[in-house]
């Protein structure tokens, strides 16, 4: 008859060796691979992680910069037209137009807004300016709308002679008529401030 396994020792030391490796084999599987899996993971997230500390605290160390060019660009807003919405950029201009074009000697019939225009930078704010008077005063006018800071742009422009008024035969200056559509860059404010 065959013998108990009890009663053979090599047997039992096989089946402990056998049931240790087994037990072995599990507590691995189960519970140290995937801790050290997520160990790994944890250390490669904060590998990452630093990578990102270390580009916020670049950007960060840059502070100064940025607000070097926040200053200047503030101080270079003189070059566009400024306010809180097209609308008043657009009440401004007129206003400045029709100050230009008197200054000039320039008589005005009419001034008034045009869509605004733009790309996708800059937003452009229009006016159309219809004025008369003497070649002289109406090339005064437009001098000084082109020569304005902050900038300002003719886009559009026609010009024609009007028929003498008076007596005739008495020399006088021609009368020219002039339409003007006028553009400027635009810097609308935030509304936070």
């Amino acid at each position: 008859m065959i013998a108990s396994w009890q009663q053979q020792p090599w047997l039992r030391r096989a089946l402990f060796v056998a049931g240790n490796l087994v037990a072995g084999a599990v507590i691995m599987f189960a519970a140290i691979l995937p801790v050290r899996d997520y160990l790994a993971e944890r250390d490669q997230q904060i590998v990452e992680q630093r990578a990102t500390l270390a580009r916020f605290k670049a950007v960060a160390s840059k502070g100064a910069t940025v607000q070097a060019a926040t200053v200047k660009v503030a101080a270079d807003r003189s070059e566009f037209l400024v306010g809180k919405t097209e609308g008043v950029i657009g009440a401004d201009l007129q206003t400045r137009l029709k100050g230009m074009a008197e200054a000039a000697g320039a008589k005005l019939r009419s001034v008034r807004g045009l869509p605004a225009q733009g790309d996708e930078q800059t937003r452009y704010v229009g006016s159309r300016i219809e004025l008369f008077g003497p070649l002289a005063a109406i090339h005064r006018a437009i001098y000084s709308i082109e020569s304005a800071k902050p900038y300002l742009f003719i886009k559009g422009a026609a010009i024609r002679l009007s028929p003498p008024i008076g007596q005739t035969g008495v020399p006088q200056e021609p009368i020219i008529e002039a339409q003007l559509d006028v553009f400027g860059a635009a810097w609308i404010e935030a509304a936070d401030k």
